[in-house]
């Protein structure tokens, strides 16, 4: 970041303080700016809060509040701080006021937002270069905070795209071998149906053997019984016709 993100300008403001406004509140600003000098932000706060007693809806006072929270290290509250200070109707003030919240942003490494910042900067004070800087920077380490997250989803969506590519090919071997194990049992029942036809045709080929064999057997059981009713008869006797 630019040098200059770290100023926070509190010293130079005019606060608009109403007729009203007792002294003592400019008082208990300089005092804190003072303090804010030299580094010593807490003490700077308590002042800077009791002088918000007084003029609770100051934007400069806001501001002030603020840079001294960012200093502080309490990014939320000065988020909260800095945008109040949004209503000023000094355009140098409110510019410088986006820039601070950019700068806060930044270090709590919401770099979106700290762009978003500093381009509204940009608009306010075109000219501000250390705003330029700033966005910049700002765009480059979101491109860097994004692309572990952009890998990280690359190698998981290829994680599932090789799964897929797993269960896929799984699959498909499934299939295979389902196949090949139906054409397997597709032809082993063909084997065993032909084996069976076999059986039944040699079934039939022994019947007609053997009903040959019978045949032949009765035909030559009658040739000996008619060798034996021969037998029995005796020769003939007929001696020709008496006349």
């Amino acid at each position: 970041m630019r040098k200059t993100m770290f100023l926070f300008f509190v010293l130079g403001f005019a606060f608009a303080a109403s007729p009203a406004s007792p002294q003592g509140f400019k008082s208990l600003v300089n005092q804190g700016n003072e303090l804010f000098k030299k580094g010593d932000y807490k003490k700077a706060l308590d002042l800077y809060h009791q002088a918000e007693a007084d003029q609770p809806e100051n934007p400069e006072l806001y501001y002030n509040i603020g840079s001294a929270l960012y200093k502080e290290g309490k990014y939320e509250e000065a988020t909260d701080k800095l945008e109040k200070s949004f209503v000023t109707q000094d355009i140098t003030y409110e510019a410088m006021a986006h820039y601070n919240l950019g700068d806060v942003y930044f270090k709590s490494g919401d770099y979106q937002n700290a762009i978003k910042s500093f381009q509204k900067s940009l608009e306010l004070n075109p000219e501000d270069i250390d705003a330029k800087y700033n966005l910049e920077l700002a765009r480059k380490r979101l491109k860097e905070q994004l692309k572990p997250e952009q890998n990280k989803n690359n190698q998981q969506k290829q994680n599932q795209q090789d799964q897929q590519k797993q269960d896929q090919n799984q699959q498909d071997k499934d299939k295979q071998d389902q196949k090949q194990e139906q054409e397997q049992k597709d032809q082993q029942d063909q084997q065993k149906k032909q084996q069976q036809q076999q059986q039944q045709v040699n079934q039939n080929e022994m019947s007609k053997e053997d009903a040959e064999r019978i045949l032949n057997a009765l035909k030559d059981d009658e040739k000996d019984v008619q060798k034996d009713v021969r037998r029995l008869q005796g020769p003939s006797s007929y001696e020709g016709n008496d006349w």
